[in-house]
């Protein structure tokens, strides 16, 4: 584990604050295909073959393929502000301050079923912030509840203050609800990993099966990244969240 104020300090040396390169592309376009996601990373499957798109947080976002979020906080609380997320030495890094400032940041590139996968460390920090890898429909930063009543949170920290207690949650567009929690050391690298296919979803840990439905959701998804800001918890602080690189994969015949 890493304590946020050496994190902060190591910053000044490794960290850019982000900014988004390239010319604007308009909510709700699709990205072009990535052409540089031929690699295969730590921790991805190389069963799913190649990706048809990646980042791996190298150098600056490219205003084409990413939407920083610039609003209110989740359910309306704190803000999310592109100040918040930082990258340095190959990661992204998300940072919510104990008053609330915050990150989150989706995918242009949506698709509506496949597989999406992001290779994540978390730090030991406050309770209220909740680090969460999900889809939502079309470029998420939305609030409580999207537009069609879809979500997949192929990962979410809820309550957690030294980040132990995985969760996937899902909900579909005929209103079901289905989810699934787990232990597991979250402050060292995992890979978190769904499949969203007509037939079902199957979330993933380290390549792992720990969640399976036969349900699905069926709209364009974005992935999202978000470190979102629960004030009402017990727990206040700040908070860090890791992100090495995430991979988009088209749809294929399920496992």
């Amino acid at each position: 584990m890493i304590a946020g104020t050496v994190l902060r300090a190591a910053f000044a040396g490794l960290a850019v604050t982000l900014v988004l390169g390239g010319l604007p592309a308009a909510r709700g376009d699709t990205a072009v295909r990535r052409a540089d996601c031929t690699a295969t990373p730590e921790g991805a499957n190389p069963d799913w073959g190649a990706p048809i798109w990646c980042e791996d947080f190298e150098s600056q976002l490219d205003r084409e393929n990413w939407f920083v979020y610039d609003s209110a906080g989740h359910a309306g609380k704190g803000r999310r502000s592109p100040g918040q997320a930082f990258i340095g030495d190959g990661a992204l890094y998300l940072y919510g301050t104990a008053k609330g400032t915050t990150a989150g940041l989706a995918t242009r590139y949506v698709q509506s079923h496949g597989r999406w996968e992001a290779r994540i460390r978390l730090y030991a920090g406050a309770g209220s912030y909740h680090p969460v890898a999900l889809l939502w429909p079309q470029q998420g930063g939305g609030g409580v509840d999207s537009a069609t009543g879809e979500e997949i949170a192929f990962l979410e920290v809820i309550d957690d203050p030294e980040r132990q207690r995985p969760n996937l949650f899902m909900k579909t567009p005929d209103g079901g609800k289905e989810g699934v929690s787990g232990e597991l050391d979250m402050t060292a690298y995992h890979t978190y990993a769904v499949e969203n296919t007509p037939n079902g979803v199957v979330g993933y840990i380290d390549g792992q099966e720990w969640f399976r439905s036969a349900s699905s959701t069926q709209s364009p998804m974005a992935a999202c990244l978000q470190l979102d800001w629960f004030p009402d918890g017990k727990d206040r602080g700040d908070a860090w969240m890791e992100v090495d690189w995430l991979r988009i994969y088209p749809m294929q015949e399920s496992r």
